[in-house]
């Protein structure tokens, strides 16, 4: 046992599942915040998941300070096993009528909600007005919020946190800091695992380092720190390497408008999440779209991507034309390019990876026959931009959830389509793939003259040939 280190991993293998790691430094995790840095695909949640519970498993020797320390991990994907449901698909989330046995806040908390703790900690973090809300009805923020309450009342010897800043907007990053700084003082330990230094926050105590399923490094030095948020220079990209498209994005690729929505709103029952919101988005325009989480901006996305029944209440148009007469759904669609975070959450294909990027570019009929060998070799093309295609046979469960993201953007960029809707694609990305694929969302648009919708809470993130911005307000 080293005495710098409440968890020592003594093995120089680590394993759990099919995943082994390699430890050669003999590292380990000292008390206080330490982040676990690597880039997608490097072995950090393997290494989170051994924390929690593979101490036994798979010949690993670990030596735990105390003995019987209770440690805790959170992902985004925690949230169906937090539930005791799943919600089967994403647009269910979305239709009132067929969520009537997904259960609340409170009916899951029980009498958490009524506690001290609950109190303090929902108040900490900023998590208001959500105790009598279904669980899909919640934010991405707020659902990050709700699992970091949840883990913390329990209050864990050592939380290990996969990528927590995703989803939040800029004032619950503060909020979330501070309440880590607090659980801190009273002798919680926490690991982060991040893939972008410069998400580190500023009250980091050590650095694991990770590459290629390797621990590589333990970094303690506040300066050596301090050096890793810095950006690592210009990612080197060539606009010719992007395939042509194969699919022409539908009979809609000529307009004026791409999409327009007049007063628009929706309403669950008696919460009101959208009002009178105004928004003209013409052909070849670059948009990010901005609010804090709970502002309705998922939703809002949700009726441009023809997702969501409350379309028709409202006075909209898509590509020239105002929806409900008598265009199809599928038309639409095929004319959308479109990835978010509840979309990667309640995604369940089971073809490899190859197979979920080829469906990217088939129209929405024929999404599931077999791919031919053309669009395999188109498919290899984008896996090859987005420096993926080692991953081409494996399953999207086997994924890490950066990975799972990066797969998801390459099937909504391979149509190359009139729109592309992109709510935080970069999320949960190391630093050079997020470069890469700003570098691919401006390439496109430059070169098919696409229209852009760009969400996210991190303005470093946003494209360079986005040019207007379009603010909601949480009601």
């Amino acid at each position: 046992m080293d005495n710098r280190y409440i968890v020592s991993f003594d093995s120089e293998r680590l394993g759990y599942g099919s995943v082994v790691l390699g430890n050669p430094v003999k590292a380990g995790i000292p008390a206080g915040v330490t982040v676990v840095l690597g880039a997608n695909g490097s072995g950090k949640t393997t290494l989170g998941t051994i924390l929690e519970k593979g101490r036994y498993a798979y010949g690993n020797r670990l030596t735990f300070t105390p003995d019987k320390m209770k440690v805790k991990m959170l992902s985004f994907t925690d949230i169906h096993s937090l539930s005791g449901m799943e919600v089967q698909y994403y647009e269910q989330r979305l239709e009132a009528t067929m969520n009537d046995m997904v259960p609340t806040v409170a009916e899951i908390m029980g009498e958490k909600v009524d506690s001290e703790a609950w109190r303090g900690l929902t108040a900490t973090l900023g998590l208001r007005d959500v105790v009598d809300k279904r669980i899909n009805y919640l934010s991405s923020g707020e659902l990050r919020k709700l699992l970091l309450v949840n883990a913390l009342i329990d209050m864990p010897d050592l939380l290990v946190l996969d990528n927590p800043y995703i989803g939040l907007d800029a004032a619950s990053r503060v909020e979330f800091d501070d309440t880590i700084r607090a659980i801190e003082r009273r002798g919680v330990s926490v690991v982060m695992l991040l893939c972008d230094g410069a998400d580190m926050p500023d009250y980091t105590g050590a650095v694991l380092t990770m590459e290629d399923c390797v621990i590589t490094s333990v970094v303690t030095e506040p300066d050596a720190i301090a050096s890793m948020r810095k950006d690592e220079g210009v990612v080197t990209f060539n606009a010719d390497e992007i395939p042509a498209a194969s699919f022409s994005g539908g009979k809609m690729a000529d307009h004026d408008v791409t999409f327009e929505i007049k007063s628009g709103h929706v309403r669950y029952g008696a919460r009101e999440i959208l009002r009178d919101v105004d928004w003209c988005v013409r052909h070849g325009e670059c948009w990010t779209l901005t609010g804090p989480n709970g502002s309705g901006k998922s939703l809002l996305l949700s009726l441009i991507c023809a997702d969501n029944p409350q379309t028709y209440a409202n006075d909209i148009t898509l590509f020239d034309r105002k929806r409900g007469s008598g265009e199809s759904i599928w038309e639409i669609k095929d004319c959308i390019g479109y990835v978010s975070p509840e979309m990667q959450l309640y995604f369940r294909s089971t073809s490899p990876v190859l197979e979920i990027v080829v469906q990217g570019m088939r129209n929405s009929l024929n999404k599931f026959k077999a791919p031919t060998d053309s669009e395999k070799d188109e498919a290899r093309g984008w896996l090859r931009l987005l420096d993926i295609q080692h991953l081409e046979e494996r399953r999207f469960a086997e994924l890490s959830a950066g990975e799972q993201r990066l797969v998801l953007v390459a099937r909504a960029l391979i149509k190359q389509p009139p729109l592309l809707v992109l709510d935080e694609p970069l999320h949960g990305l190391d630093r050079y793939r997020k470069q890469r694929v700003k570098d691919i969302i401006d390439a496109l648009v430059a070169r098919n003259g696409s229209s852009l919708i760009f969400v996210t809470h991190y303005t470093s993130e946003i494209p360079s040939c986005v040019t207007h911005t379009k603010t909601l307000v949480k009601l």
